[in-house]
């Protein structure tokens, strides 16, 4: 959208530099999108007067003016047909750079006569395409007028990018109000005073869709005059980038940039019947539009009609019939609130997209059809002059404010900042919202209509956001949120199901009971506890673990040709800990088996492994925000597998991942790899920090190191890393493992590791000053903990 910055000062003070205004409204979701600052444009072009136009003594088609800028007289050589002396022109004074031409005006022989300047078209200045001959101004224009002033230029042009939901700020005192809500300064809205009319004409409104309509106001005004605009109306016009075109056609459009309400002229004389009928279209029917085009209307469009025919299509574009023109001396002016929806779609359907379809289609107010028209028939009264004969009203169905409750400690909560309570009044009021009833902890706001995207709290928190300014938020260097108290202890088995079904995996749901041969198949058979009664004698143990359950699930899956599975289950086991004592305990355990990625163009079949199972497992405990408390180790001595990955939490042993060994499978008839992970889910449940602490993305770049170290054979990775960290280096923001390496030439018992460092500040980008010392101090700490030696 188009906004003249003259205009705009009209209803409220703003400020005077472009760059704070630019930040203002964008900083009230008004994004600025482009600024055109028109104030020195046509610089030593000014309004000039021919006092003289005599044929050129050495050329046919040349004539030698003189030509007044209100001080002094100029000669001027022209080409133009249509110059005559007393004549008001565009006159480039020497100096004065066309910029649509691309050059400057100078003194120049023409024929022997020297020419002190140029008579213009407004073709050449780029104001249109008319290349007849030179602009002839209006009679009143006083010579010495600088051409930006005449022409509305003597302004700021800003370009203003609307979102969908705000139909209201489609127009200067919309902008205006947002303005006056942020800085504080009162909004000055126009006074309106047109009166009733006590004695009006009769006139009908009949509306036969009150949801396609919902209201109609018309008013009848006879004996006016239709010529041109006065001139602020027509500059203020051009400044919005709307086209003059006669003085009732531009009031409409004038009104509609003032406030937003899209209006229409009809030629009265030309509509037959006194009435409107608001309906939707029959088939097969047609209207030829302003613009000259016979259109097949879409079904079910909706129509502004007379009694015999349509003469608009509603919210779109008046018919050609109706149309006003400089005949017209009685019109019917039209404000009305259509259905957004409905105008959308039959302006989609007609490829017809106008400014006032652009606003119909956002929301208009169906609460502001009045005022407009009252202001409409006020500046047509100014501008071409008439008496008012009726004004009225179809308004079936009334459209009733909604109500919505804040509560500002709520918004305080969401912005996580103090905003005063009065402040927030403040602003809700200043956005013409009513405060029906005012708490101690509430506010209860009535919300005009012409904010139909206001319907929650919220909404309304939004809109204090915005007014109050999102650069007065200030970015949290810190962020803290509760965690561990949203995990309760119904609530975390089900959150541990949905991050495994996020991986892909499917639940099951097993019993307790298993067979004695299998209940230790964990390796846990002398802690195996019977039940006195079993429900099967085939099934009388209480599982210790929940391998064997998955695992009979894997073999019945593969039996009935499912070879790739991935299945979990939280369940319950049980082991004795002493004469008639048991433990018991929940625990999550899921199961991988068959491939880990079928055939397909992207890539070959791969099967499952070890890897893919500790994937899983790594991405589950950063889910729950625990994966910098974990410790992961190989178990050498368990009887379960040859690779058992064992994992403690906090200091707490919180369970394993296995690859099932051989022996087992077979006894389970499975003859294909599996690889399982059991976990405790009370350690994993108090692991979680009650309160996550997150920090912002840094700003400036982060750089990685890279070592080498030898160390013995038995040092595993994860000391390395947390050797390396736990000297707290500066800059140090994480450490990797990346490769393993073993040789001859580094003998039996020693190895080496390579790991990444990356190193990263949050004011400023590291030299390798500061990071040199910190690798210096990693490297010591290796060697005196480790007795690690740098790989040469």
């Amino acid at each position: 959208m188009q906004l003249s910055l003259n205009w705009l000062r009209s209803y409220v003070d703003v400020p005077e530099s472009l760059e704070e205004l630019e930040a203002l409204l964008t900083n009230v979701g008004l994004e600025v999108e482009s600024i055109e600052d028109r104030r020195d444009s046509f610089k030593n072009i000014v309004v000039g007067e021919v006092l003289t136009c005599e044929k050129h003594p050495n050329a046919d088609k040349l004539s030698v003016c003189t030509v007044s800028n209100g001080a002094e007289v100029s000669t001027v050589v022209c080409g133009a047909p249509n110059i005559a002396a007393g004549q008001k022109v565009i006159f480039a004074q020497v100096g004065a750079h066309i910029a649509h031409l691309g050059f400057t005006i100078d003194r120049r022989k023409l024929r022997g006569v020297e020419s002190a300047g140029m008579i213009c078209s407004s073709s050449e200045l780029g104001l249109d395409e008319d290349h007849s001959g030179i602009a002839v101004l209006s009679a009143d224009a006083k010579p010495g007028t600088p051409m930006a002033e005449y022409l509305g230029y003597d302004d700021v042009i800003l370009g203003i990018g609307i979102t969908p939901n705000r139909g209201d700020a489609l127009s200067h005192i919309g902008t205006a109000r947002d303005i006056a809500a942020a800085t504080g300064s009162p909004l000055r809205m126009p006074i309106v005073d047109t009166a009733d009319v006590t004695d009006p004409e009769p006139f009908s409104i009949d509306i036969r869709d009150a949801v396609l309509c919902p209201r109609y106001s018309a008013a009848i005004v006879r004996n006016v005059t239709v010529g041109d605009s006065p001139e602020w109306l027509r500059k203020a016009l051009t400044a919005a980038g709307v086209r003059p075109i006669n003085n009732i056609v531009d009031v409409t459009n004038y009104v509609m940039m003032e406030i937003g309400q899209p209006m229409h002229a009809f030629d009265l004389a030309l509509l037959d019947g006194a009435g409107i009928v608001v309906r939707t279209s029959a088939p097969g029917e047609k209207l030829t539009t302003l613009d000259d085009e016979e259109r097949s209307l879409p079904d079910n469009a909706l129509l502004i009609c007379d009694t015999e025919k349509a003469v608009a299509v509603a919210g779109v574009m008046g018919g050609q019939h109706s149309a006003v023109s400089s005949s017209t001396t009685s019109i019917l002016l039209e404000s009305a609130h259509f259905h957004p929806s409905s105008v959308r779609r039959t302006a989609k359907l007609l490829q017809l997209s106008t400014d006032s379809s652009y606003r119909f289609e956002r929301g208009s107010d169906p609460n502001i059809t009045m005022w407009a028209l009252r202001r409409a028939v006020q500046l047509i009264l100014e501008t071409a002059g008439g008496e008012v004969r009726g004004i009225y009203d179809g308004y079936p169905a009334p459209v009733t404010p909604k109500v919505v409750v804040l509560r500002p400690a709520f918004v305080e909560r969401i912005l996580g900042i103090t905003i005063p309570a009065d402040e927030q009044r403040r602003i809700l009021e200043a956005l013409q919202m009513d405060i029906l009833e005012a708490t101690e902890t509430s506010f209860t706001c009535r919300i005009p209509t012409f904010r139909s995207d206001l319907e929650r709290e919220i909404d309304l928190v939004e809109e204090i956001a915005r007014i109050h300014g999102y650069d007065n938020i200030p970015v949290p260097t810190r962020i803290e949120m509760n965690v561990g108290a949203r995990f309760d202890d119904q609530a975390f088995p089900a959150q541990l199901r949905n991050i495994l079904l996020g991986f892909g995996f499917d639940e099951i749901l097993s019993s307790s009971l298993v067979a004695r041969a299998r209940a230790g198949a964990d390796g846990e058979a002398g802690k195996t506890v019977d039940v006195l009664n079993p429900v099967s004698k085939e099934r009388p143990s209480l599982r210790t673990s929940l391998l064997p359950s998955l695992l009979e699930a894997v073999d019945v899956n593969i039996r009935n040709g499912m070879r790739s599975v991935r299945i979990a289950e939280i369940g319950h086991v049980f082991a004795e800990a002493g004469e008639k004592q048991f433990n018991e305990r929940n625990m999550i355990a899921f199961a991988i088996t068959g491939n880990a990625q079928g055939r397909s163009w992207f890539g070959p079949e791969r099967s499952a492994d070890f890897f893919d199972l500790k994937g899983v497992l790594q991405g589950l405990l950063e889910s729950l925000y625990i994966d910098n408390d974990t410790i992961f180790y190989y178990d050498r001595t368990s009887t379960l597998s040859d690779h058992v990955l064992t994992l403690e939490v906090k200091g707490r042993y919180a369970g394993r991942a296995v690859e099932v060994s051989d022996t087992i499978l077979a006894s389970f008839d499975i003859d294909q790899p599996v690889y399982y992970a059991e976990l405790d889910v009370e350690v994993l449940h108090a692991a979680i920090p009650e309160r996550q602490k997150f920090v912002p993305v840094a700003k400036y770049p982060s750089v990685t190191r890279d070592l080498a170290v030898i160390v013995a054979k038995d040092i595993q990775a994860s000391q390395i890393s947390a050797t390396v960290l736990l000297g707290k280096p500066a800059f140090l923001k994480s450490v990797r493992v990346v490769d393993v390496f073993t040789h001859e030439s580094l003998g039996s018992d020693h190895k080496s590791v390579a790991f990444t460092m990356t190193f990263q500040a949050e004011d400023r980008t590291l030299t390798d000053q500061d990071i040199n010392a910190s690798v210096e101090a990693i490297v010591t700490a290796l060697r005196r903990d480790l007795q690690a030696e740098l790989r040469g």
